[in-house]
């Protein structure tokens, strides 16, 4: 069994669904009390699901169930 980061599941996932140039992306938004972590799944240049959250690995594994039920029938 693989162990892969939250970031890398859901490349993977997007991958394995057939997505042509698939991207996910990262950055933390300034704010009060240290801001959010914004995570946006990328395919053909275009967001197809992006999520906030204060901790990064959540805001992945939030994109991570977005993308599955997006992708995955």
């Amino acid at each position: 069994m693989k162990n892969l980061s939250p970031k890398a599941k859901v490349l993977e996932i997007m991958q394995l669904a057939g997505c042509v140039a698939p991207e996910v992306r990262g950055t933390r938004i300034k704010g009060r009390f240290g801001g959010d972590f914004l995570a946006e799944a990328i395919v053909n240049e275009k967001v197809v699901c992006r999520t906030r959250h204060h901790n990064w690995r959540n805001a992945y594994k939030m994109l991570h169930v977005q993308v599955s039920r997006m992708f995955v029938h």
